[in-house]
């Protein structure tokens, strides 16, 4: 879902879809930034007092003062170590004016806390900490550096770019709190009455200021307030930024900061705008791009062939981060010689506190444990999500969506999810049907259910402003939405028009908001978050004025990026609810932070029908799963515009291998079902959906792995190899799991492509439809007909699949399994499989299968590494396919390990492609056996 479709109630409608870039901000638009980065050295020099260093009691804390040289201005520092080698490091005023916020909701659990020994050196202090890591504070210039081994890896400050500027309070203001009732009478909405407003007074039509308003309002250092295309941002504390240098040192290549539509690997911004995090609604976005998106995750992860660190920033006010790539001048003698690569960044926020966590790795893997266990785990989806979903904006009514229903199953087509937009509302209120158009909602929620398929409807956070819908005049009664600076009740523009935003800072309001989805009609089905950057048609950049008032004082411009994980937190706890806690939910959302990965999947919002965008998926994508986000997809098709039919064949071919696979398009599209087009396409659509369920089982190991060790799904190849330099700057190819390496089609008319093949002449690749078999540090040029993408599987692996082909995900879940064995040089391999009910969250309580698969010596063994007495399954083995086998067996034996029953089984051997079949093995898979490969 975008805005565009009232754009012309706003008189902002363009000919063609295409990101305005007025609508949003620079980085010289934003006073803070161009401070921030363009800074008075001079200013800058801050010292440690070392007298004022204290260790806590358990020498697990540490803190001390930092001062400002210039301004005397003071901070107080605080360190904390972590077992699992992390660190947190902490800067805030020491006697702030006002208490500056802390984000919270983004820590799920903090590590235990390791000791810490101080030792006293010539103009700095060591902390020493197990493992061999310590960490340098130098007294002035003030500077922590971070070592591993006697290695230095990163270091704070050592640009002296640190600022914290200090809160002041604007003359004659008053908070809300102490205002008169006479006070507020005589203050207006800054947005005005939408509806008595003629079209040339309209905030959002304000022409954009000139080149001489601009250049006045640069050269005006008043700091009580800011304008951007006529709305007023009053700053009632004036100022108050913060910022930090961090360079990593022996690294070229950072990755992550999550949501931009740009290569995976970071840019430098040394000639463009910094990366900029602060959720927007933007439609048709921008490629090759720094500007912000739907959602943000101030997550880096910076690595090299020896060590990956990442790193946490943890601030949910509007974040600009800068990226310079360069080398350690020959001076430089603390750091190394002329030739050592380093990587400066510089971070830096409109409000908030300097609150940074480091975490040491070495390996990717380790970093993605560190860091997903302190931000939490991503959850486990029910199994029937990880199938395919059937979306537009709109499906018209119940006769279309029983059509829809049919026509899947006319043309043999899976599929467990049709969508429904916001036309389903009775006038864009939410939580209530358009009862001409959608008479019985239960009766066709039930008739899909009935055929093993659900519904998802949207749910966005506005409320349309009208006293007989029950829940706008509820939530005004009860006081829970958001204020204005002068403490009325906001009112912006979204989709039903004049519409109030409930205050989700508030617990109240999300108690209230998640009771919602226990109504009648509405406790059966699944939910879409949208719009919840916020979207305000009618206010600054598409979103809320910054000086709003959540509960407690808070300013809109302390926690703008909380307000999409806040909305979809409030909707997850309404699914537990209604299901007395018994039932996965299912949400997706547009807008994130960082912790999202806990209640949500995500989507990468309003994408194109262009082959720019469908390249583009995959690096977004990568940037979200390494960051935490890792149920994530792409629109495939493209939201906007017509794909012609390559394109959106091609796409169905890399949604298939995305970890979500959403069809959806915008309302003034073509329909494009697959069975609206050519049969030839029809079947090559038909095909990659099938595709995609036949990897369900390995799909749904890999979603549980994430949710024990947050390892994403889709990684980026040095992931599983960080030494393989050739892959630092890839994008275009990724790995599912340490298992699958894929490369989809992104370009037109493509008839061949070169796939690079990561890891040693020691690793093999097998491709999955020729059998093909290629060598580790190498390219091949694949031949890529429209009926192939390229997937490969790696030699050593054991990838679990079902290969009957069902209507839904849910009628295979107890469907036998096929495994998929590729052999390595050595005839080795492994693998495992997650078996459970699929929906319930039994597994919490430990009522699940988990099982390991290994090949070793030509015996194949399966060992159950968790088994649930209160969890039976009848899934059972049904073939084996054993990929680079290299001698046709004189007999394959099964043993029952436990029953002692043993069975001779029948097989067949290709001779050419290397590949034994072994059929009905039979055993149930929660069994533990042997397989044995005579000669």
């Amino acid at each position: 879902m975008t805005w565009t479709v009232i754009l012309p109630l706003l008189l902002l409608l363009t000919p063609a879809f295409t990101v305005d870039k007025g609508n949003f901000k620079t980085c010289k638009d934003a006073r803070f930034c161009r401070r921030q980065r363009e800074p008075r050295i001079d200013y800058y020099i801050h010292e440690l007092l070392v007298d004022t260093v204290k260790l806590d009691s358990s020498k697990t804390a540490l803190t001390a003062t930092v001062k400002n040289i210039k301004s005397n201005d003071e901070l107080l520092l605080e360190i904390h170590g972590f077992e699992d080698r992390t660190f947190r490091i902490r800067l805030n005023e020491l006697r702030p004016l006002r208490k500056r916020y802390e984000v919270d909701i983004s820590i799920d659990k903090l590590p235990k806390a390791a000791p810490m020994d101080l030792q006293q050196q010539s103009g700095q202090l060591q902390l020493n900490f197990p493992n061999k890591l310590h960490l340098n504070l130098i007294y002035n210039p003030f500077r922590v550096d971070i070592y591993d081994d006697g290695t230095l890896l990163t270091s704070l400050n050592s640009q002296s770019l640190l600022l914290i500027e200090p809160m002041r309070t604007k003359p004659g203001f008053v908070p809300n709190s102490d205002k008169s009732a006479a006070d507020d009478q005589q203050t207006e909405d800054a947005a005005g009455d939408w509806e008595s407003q003629t079209d040339e007074h309209r905030p959002e039509i304000v022409a954009n200021d000139t080149d001489e308003q601009q250049e006045a309002e640069a050269k005006n250092d008043e700091p009580w307030e800011e304008t951007f295309k006529g709305h007023v941002d009053s700053k009632p504390y004036g100022p108050n930024s913060i910022g930090l240098d961090v360079t990593f040192f022996g690294f070229e290549n950072v990755y992550g900061l999550p949501e931009h539509a740009d290569s995976f690997r970071l840019r430098s911004t040394k000639d463009t705008d910094p990366y900029r995090l602060y959720n927007l609604d933007v439609f048709e976005y921008e490629l090759n791009s720094p500007m912000a998106l739907y959602g943000a995750i101030p997550f880096m992860i910076a690595h090299n062939e020896r060590s990956t660190i990442g790193m946490y920033w943890n601030n949910a006010a509007e974040t600009w981060v800068d990226v310079d790539y360069g080398f350690i001048s020959s001076a430089g003698t603390l750091f190394g010689g002329s030739s050592t690569p380093k990587t400066d960044t510089h971070w830096f926020s409109e409000t908030g506190i300097i609150d940074v966590f480091f975490f040491l790795g070495p390996k990717p893997a380790d970093v993605s444990r560190q860091f997903t266990g302190l931000v939490g785990r991503p959850y486990l989806p029910p199994f029937v999500t990880l199938g395919y979903h059937q979306c537009r904006w709109n499906y018209n009514d119940e006769k279309d969506v029983a059509t829809v229903h049919e026509n899947f199953d006319r043309y043999d087509i899976p599929v467990d999810f049709i969508w429904l937009d916001i036309e389903y509302t009775d006038g864009k209120r939410y939580f209530t049907w358009d009862t001409p158009k959608f008479p019985h909602p239960v009766e066709m929620i039930n008739n899909l259910t009935a055929k093993g398929r659900n519904l998802i409807v949207i749910s966005d956070p506005h409320i349309k402003k009208d006293d007989n819908y029950f829940i706008f005049k509820e939530m005004l009664d009860r006081g829970l939405y958001v204020k204005t600076k002068d403490g009325k009740d906001y009112e912006g523009w979204c989709w039903p028009g004049a519409s109030y935003y409930p205050d989700f800072l508030n617990p109240a309001t999300c108690e209230y908001y998640a009771n919602l989805y226990s109504r009648e009609s509405f406790d059966k089905i699944w939910t879409w978050n949208d719009m919840n950057e916020p979207s305000v048609f009618n206010g600054p950049e598409i979103t809320m004025l910054k000086d709003i008032q959540h509960i407690g004082g808070l300013e809109h411009r302390e926690v703008h990026n909380l307000y999409g994980i806040l909305h979809t937190k409030a909707t997850y706890e309404g699914h537990l609810k209604r299901a007395d806690n018994k039932v996965r939910p299912f949400i997706l959302t547009r807008s994130f932070f960082t912790g999202s990965q806990r209640y949500t999947a995500v989507w990468t919002g309003d994408n194109a029908a262009e082959w720019g965008h469908l390249k583009a998926s995959n690096p977004m994508i990568l940037s979200l799963g390494i960051a935490g986000m890792t149920f994530a997809g792409a629109d495939v098709g493209g939201f906007f515009k017509n794909p012609e039919t390559q394109l959106l064949v091609r796409w169905y071919q890399a949604g298939a291998f995305q970890p979500f696979f959403r069809a959806h398009a915008h309302i003034d599209t073509r329909r494009r079902e697959p069975w609206l087009f050519d049969e030839q396409s029809m079947l090559l659509i038909r095909d990659s959906i099938r595709a995609r369920y036949t990897f369900l089982p390995f799909w749904y190991t890999l979603f549980f792995e994430a949710s024990q060790t947050g390892l994403p799904m889709m990684r980026p190849l040095w992931y599983e190899f960080p030494e393989d330099q050739n892959t630092f700057a890839m994008d275009d190819e990724y790995l599912l799991g340490d298992a699958l390496l894929v490369k989809p089609v992104t370009d037109e008319n493509t008839k061949t492509l070169n796939v690079y093949f990561p890891g040693t002449s020691a690793e093999t690749w097998h491709d999955i439809t020729t059998l093909a078999i290629h060598k580790g540090g190498s390219k091949s040029q694949i031949d890529t007909p429209m009926n192939k993408i390229p997937v490969f599987q790696r030699g050593g692996t054991i990838m679990p699949r079902r290969f009957r082909v069902r209507r839904s995900a849910i009628l295979s879940i107890e469907d036998p399994i096929t495994l998929s064995i590729a052999l390595n040089d050595t005839g080795d391999a492994q693998g495992s499989l997650y078996l459970d009910d699929g929906i319930s969250r039994e597994h919490l309580d430990g009522n699940y299968f988990s099982i390991k698969l290994h090949l070793k010596n030509n015996i194949l063994s399966s060992r159950v590494v968790h088994s649930a007495s209160a969890y039976k399954t009848k899934v059972w083995l049904e073939r084996i396919y054993l990929a680079g086998f290299k001698f046709k067996p004189s007999s394959i034996e099964l043993n029952e390990l436990f029953s002692g029953q043993k069975k001779v089984l029948e097989f067949f051997y290709d001779d050419k492609h290397h590949v034994l079949t072994i059929r009905k093995p039979g055993v149930n898979m929660s069994k533990e056996w042997r397989m044995i490969f005579r000669a």
